[in-house]
């Protein structure tokens, strides 16, 4: 081989290592906050998503959890964290690149005759038996956590959309209702001061009627107040400004029927979520990720190998004094070297008792974990049923009182009664509805604690589209 070809291949190998160097990258995406805070601004429902009809015409739970699918950033976000993660498998899988060394070396010899001494060398890693494996299994690991976590993701997207609907038609229900208690109270308090007037009751009997005007006003306030913060929640979990709801119902078909909802198959789901909740998964993987890191530890116990090869020239010879030019042929050094790690001094306790203790912790959480979701489950378990019969029994109450009422009805059309106390009457059977109205708000937000606690939906269209979900991880 030839001085110039020698240089021809180091010079070739620089190249290429400042080539691979030299990538490009795709463009870097604008980070505008001014712009972002525009463009989400500008977001609308009507004509964004086209699967789904307009969501003027009404909208049902199904339809509202598929436009948040699609538009939610916090669930952009844990997809994104999902393909971070998934891009590390990638790296894992890459085996070490060899290490490129040019050097010169000015070499005297014995008699004062000196030259300069060229070389190259590439330095190998030999990895540790099966470390590389161990690091694809550890990537996959944190893949698999961070897909547990986009289905807690979109579960949790699910209970926002939910609750925000049925807050906004319990309030709607409710703001209705006591709106005309409140049209009852002002007419039965002008009918009590026309009597104090005419001297029929005493004035300080209007008071009463006065507060309890008061009292109705503030419920109905509150009511009212519920409604707006739960229209700005719905947009929220969905992904748009309050103001793409402008114009947009939000209906909730016979939310209040209680007695439609059920909860079938529960023990099977129980059993299920009990091993497969994505909480559960998630400190799953974090334990198998501690037990590799500890196997990875205890195989540094073992030396890693670095294997040197090199090669050295020199053109010029070595010269010696009185000696012809037998020397002034290239020098040719062929080189091999190896290095690893001598355990005087320890032999890795310290990393090996760290990641034992971390292995040791995620086995506790792992345990922690389980026994939430043991007490989560158990509690939705006993609150559902006592909610359902909550509702029933204010529903029977309810259905007296409007009997009462027809009947009180029935004596003002024959004169047998006054309009007082007819409004009265009214007045106990709104309250008696706001009561069954508000027992099944509560049976409903028990039912919802069950579907959490199982991570399932019992009823409805998202139960095809969760499952899916869950699978995929993506809409």
């Amino acid at each position: 081989m030839s001085y110039g070809r020698r240089w021809e291949g180091a010079a070739a190998l620089v190249i290429a290592s400042l080539v691979a160097a030299c990538t490009a990258l795709p463009p870097r995406a604008p980070a505008d906050p001014a712009q972002s805070a525009q463009a989400f601004a500008a977001r609308r429902l009507d004509g964004s998503l086209k699967d789904l009809p307009p969501a003027a015409s009404g909208w049902d739970r199904e339809a509202w959890f598929r436009a948040a699918l699609a538009l939610n950033p916090g669930l952009a976000e844990a997809r994104a964290a999902a393909l971070a993660a998934a891009a590390g498998e990638r790296t894992a899988a890459e085996r070490p690149n060899p290490t490129l060394n040019l050097f010169g070396e000015y070499v005297v010899g014995a008699a004062t005759s000196a030259a300069w001494l060229y070389g190259l060398s590439l330095e190998f890693l030999l990895p540790r038996a099966g470390e590389r494996g161990r690091a694809m299994a550890s990537a996959s690991l944190h893949t698999k956590a961070a897909e547990a976590d986009v289905e807690e993701a979109i579960w949790q997207v699910r209970v926002d959309v939910r609750q925000a609907l049925l807050d906004a038609n319990y309030a709607h229900d409710e703001a209705a209702l006591l709106a005309t208690a409140v049209t009852d109270r002002e007419a039965l308090l002008a009918s009590n001061r026309a009597l104090a007037q005419a001297g029929e009751i005493a004035q300080s009997e209007t008071l009463a009627q006065d507060l309890e005007l008061a009292h109705a006003r503030a419920r109905l306030a509150r009511a009212e107040a519920l409604a707006a913060d739960a229209e700005v929640r719905l947009a929220a979990a969905v992904g748009v400004p309050v103001a793409a709801l402008d114009g947009i119902p939000l209906r909730w078909e016979h939310w209040a029927d209680i007695g439609a909802l059920t909860a079938a198959g529960a023990e099977e789901w129980r059993s299920a979520a009990l091993i497969g909740r994505p909480k559960l998964v998630h400190a799953l993987r974090e334990y198998d990720v501690t037990d590799i890191a500890l196997q990875s530890e205890v195989a540094k116990r073992w030396p890693q190998f670095h294997v040197t090869p090199g090669y050295a020239w020199d053109q010029g010879g070595l010269r010696q004094n009185n000696v012809d030019d037998t020397l002034h042929d290239t020098l040719h050094d062929n080189e091999l070297g190896v290095s690893f790690e001598l355990p005087v001094f320890n032999r890795h306790e310290g990393p090996i008792g760290e990641a034992l203790a971390r292995r040791t912790l995620a086995g506790e959480h792992l345990q922690a974990v389980q026994a939430e979701l043991f007490e989560e489950i158990e509690r939705a378990e006993r609150a559902w049923p006592q909610a359902q019969q909550a509702w029933r029994d204010a529903d029977g109450a309810d259905a007296l009182t409007r009997q009462q009422h027809a009947a009180q009805e029935r004596a003002f059309a024959a004169g047998a009664t006054d309009r007082p106390a007819l409004i009265a009457s009214r007045l106990e059977a709104t309250e008696a509805e706001l009561v069954t109205l508000e027992a099944a708000y509560n049976a409903q937000l028990a039912f919802a604690a069950l579907e959490s606690a199982y991570r399932r939906p019992l009823q409805g269209g998202e139960i095809p589209l969760s499952a899916s979900l869950s699978r995929k991880g993506s809409p």
